[in-house]
């Protein structure tokens, strides 16, 4: 099961690097950070997606770097390609490319109009059918370090939002739902999970990030629940366990016990 941590950066920028070193130093697969222009899982504002990553990327050395997820509302294909492709460069070939149909608050912030699900949905396959070749290069926007591409995460909930992971991603991620119970969480989750693999032919890392919003998981209790909390996932068929980092500022006061995820790790 691989480990990976996704670091809000809403605290001034020492604090962010620090979190990313420590994130490193605990020996975790990935860090990622969130793409939006507006915070939307709390109130603090927070640096640029892309920014931050290509900074991140200098101040670590071996963990895979990645955003988790670039909102298809705010970005163009082509710039988006452009930028992965220089932040390949800046990471040493540690790029992960993560993309999502985005939200609500996306198109608020962007100033555009809402979008329906189905245009939504429409318009994250037209997204992700340019990018995908866009990220391979060519002799005039130059290449990547990682061939053919740098991996491609998608982000999806919807059952044609997953085929379409099926068929383009490298990693597909779901947070299961929203307001769930651990139990109904992981029902979702699973659920999600069969329809990826009905719908592909080819192996995709199969990556769940959790948030007590949206499945009510308290996995840092103890070594003892973190090690039943990743079993269940193991069992229904998940690779990958996202979490945010540090813990205890996305949990329920008393649910982070000192020294579980420095053990874990």
């Amino acid at each position: 099961m691989r480990l990976g941590a996704v670091v809000v950066p809403f605290e001034p920028w020492e604090q962010v690097v620090r979190w990313a070193r420590e994130v490193e130093e605990l020996g975790l697969d990935s860090l990622w950070v969130p793409d939006h222009l507006v915070n939307t899982i709390g109130t603090r504002p927070f640096y640029e997606g892309w920014t931050t990553l290509a900074a991140l990327a200098q101040v670590t050395s071996r963990i895979r770097v990645g955003t988790l997820v670039s909102s298809i509302v705010f970005r163009a294909p082509r710039v988006l390609a452009k930028q992965a492709i220089a932040v390949d460069h800046v990471s040493g070939g540690r790029l992960e490319v993560g993309v999502g149909a985005g939200a609500a608050e996306d198109n608020e912030a962007a100033g555009l109009p809402p979008w329906t699900p189905r245009e939504r949905s429409d318009r994250l396959r037209a997204f992700v059918e340019e990018l995908d070749p866009l990220l391979r290069g060519d002799e005039r926007r130059g290449f990547p370090l990682q061939r053919p591409r740098p991996p491609l995460t998608i982000a999806a909930w919807s059952p044609r939002n997953i085929r379409l992971a099926a068929e383009h991603a490298d990693r597909w991620n779901t947070m299961g739902g929203y307001g769930l119970s651990a139990e109904a969480g992981l029902r979702a989750a699973a659920a999600q999970l069969a329809l990826l693999d009905a719908a592909a032919d080819r192996r995709v890392i199969r990556s769940f990030l959790h948030g007590y919003r949206w499945v009510a998981e308290t996995p840092f209790t103890s070594v003892e629940t973190f090690s039943a909390y990743v079993e269940r996932y193991r069992e229904v068929g998940f690779d990958e366990l996202l979490f945010y980092y540090p813990p205890e500022r996305f949990s329920p006061p008393g649910t982070v016990r000192d020294g579980v995820l420095q053990r874990v790790a």
